[in-house]
């Protein structure tokens, strides 16, 4: 009797382990349980966090650049807030230094030659007061008229002699100072100052680099920023402003975020269309560049039967059913990036499969592990 006992138990502990054998070599099959919740209907989209306003610093000179130093004797790094006016950097050239200098010496000669007057104007003091004598002579019939008359001509000469260089002066003057007001103004634009206050988001040279006119040497960026979203042409005629959004930046995958959107921008490329959104509360450490998922929300149902968009294949699912695969057709309703609710074709409670569904086949038996995701 003993033995026979130990015989079936001996055969039990097989049978068990064999089962257990069997069921640890089935291979693993994700599956939600469906279940009821609200369902969402919902335009998809990419998004990407821009600065609200972001302007490029270019060269206005050519020459060799000096980047600025910070308080700390460092030079200016991409990252660091910058103050509408603050010097960014300087531009070296002797050239243009060496060209204010001479015309800066050439002006002031020149001023200095206007203070003197026309070369002609002592000849012009000198004839005139000839004149004078010989026009008081005249009157005492003391010199001929001749003499007088071709005293006049000379003095009338020397007036045009003088007027003529006296143009010749200012026009002279006038170039030099606009020349010298260029140059100073040139010189002055070698400083590169901050255009707003902001952020420096990028930094294109390094000191000692020779730089041409025009050249983008600086991005500052504001601080406030919006969401750049892109959705398909087929969605676009769907979507009006103020609907809300949620965002999913790839920054925080474990967390989604409320938006509004603001604009919809008309002009379309590639059956792409832009929109804009604004964060209903932005997140910590909000960076331009960021970029996520979105779903605009057309519509809302609550306590539809609802699974994970990601069980969907096509119109069907998988269904595991007795540790078995069987595949289930189904009409869905509303639906978004992560939910789709279900019209037709499964029970509340019933497990679909969610993830490598293209590695089972119809029949296969599996091992289920239930996710609530």
């Amino acid at each position: 009797m003993k033995k026979t006992t130990i015989v079936i138990a001996v055969v039990m502990l097989v049978v068990a382990g064999c089962a257990g054998y069997v069921w640890l070599g089935r291979p693993v099959a994700e599956v939600f349980a469906v279940q009821r919740g609200p369902a969402v209907s919902a335009v998809y989209g990419t998004v990407k966090v821009q600065p609200a306003v972001r302007m490029m610093v270019r060269s206005r000179n050519a020459g060799t650049v000096r980047l600025s130093q910070k308080n700390t004797g460092t030079e200016i790094v991409a990252g660091m807030d910058v103050k509408e006016g603050w010097t960014l950097a300087r531009i070296d050239n002797p050239e243009l230094d060496r060209e204010l200098v001479k015309v800066e010496a050439d002006l002031k000669a020149g001023e200095e030659k206007g203070r003197l007057g026309p070369p002609s104007l002592q000849l012009l003091k000198t004839a005139e007061a000839a004149l004078g004598r010989l026009e008081k002579l005249a009157q005492l019939s003391n010199a001929p008229a001749s003499e007088v008359e071709r005293a006049r001509n000379e003095a009338k000469a020397l007036q045009e002699r003088v007027r003529s260089e006296q143009v010749d002066i200012d026009r002279g003057l006038t170039v030099l100072r606009e020349q010298a007001g260029g140059l100073q103004d040139r010189k002055v634009r070698c400083d590169v100052k901050a255009p707003m206050e902001g952020v420096l988001a990028a930094i294109n040279v390094v000191s000692g680099d020779l730089v041409a006119e025009n050249t983008p040497l600086f991005l500052i960026c504001t601080r406030n920023y919006f969401l750049e979203g892109l959705v398909n042409e087929e969605d676009v005629g769907s979507l009006k402003k103020q609907m809300k959004a949620q965002v999913r930046l790839y920054s925080y995958p474990q967390k989604d975020f409320s938006a509004v959107l603001t604009d919809i921008i008309p002009a379309g490329e590639n059956q792409r269309y832009a929109v804009r959104l604004s964060f209903e509360t932005p997140p910590d450490n909000l960076m331009a560049g960021m970029t996520g998922e979105m779903n605009i929300i057309l519509g809302r149902r609550e306590g539809s039967l609802v699974i994970p968009t990601r069980a969907l294949m096509s119109s069907r699912v998988f269904v595991v059913d007795g540790g078995v695969v069987k595949p289930r057709a189904v009409k869905t309703g509303l639906r978004s990036l992560e939910r789709v609710e279900v019209l037709e074709g499964l029970k509340e409670g019933e497990q679909v499969v969610v993830a490598d569904q293209d590695a089972l086949h119809v029949g296969q038996w599996v091992r289920p592990v239930l996710v609530n995701r």
